[in-house]
C-alpha cells in the first residue's frame, strides 16, 4: 500500500492567482497589477505555484501569458 503524498499548502497569493487564470491566460504584467505586488514578487509567486500545481507558459501577440495546467 502506498503512503498518502504530502500535499503544499497554497499562499493567499496562490489562491488568488489560481482565481485569475482560471479566467484565462493572463500576463505577468497583469497579475501584478491585479494582486498589487511588483514584476518580481508576481514571477516569484507563478514560480512557487507552477512547482506546486503546473502552469503552462503561452505566448500570444508577442507577450509571454500563463495558464492553469487543467
Amino acid at each position: 500500500m502506498s503512503e498518502p503524498r504530502a500535499l503544499c499548502a497554497l499562499t493567499t497569493n496562490e489562491r488568488h492567482l489560481i482565481a485569475l487564470l482560471r479566467q484565462g491566460p493572463q500576463s505577468v504584467h497583469g497579475l501584478a497589477q491585479a494582486l498589487r505586488l511588483s514584476l518580481e514578487q508576481a514571477q516569484d509567486v507563478i514560480q512557487s505555484l507552477d512547482c506546486k500545481v503546473g502552469l503552462v507558459p503561452l505566448f500570444r501577440f508577442d507577450t509571454l501569458r500563463y495558464g492553469l495546467a487543467e
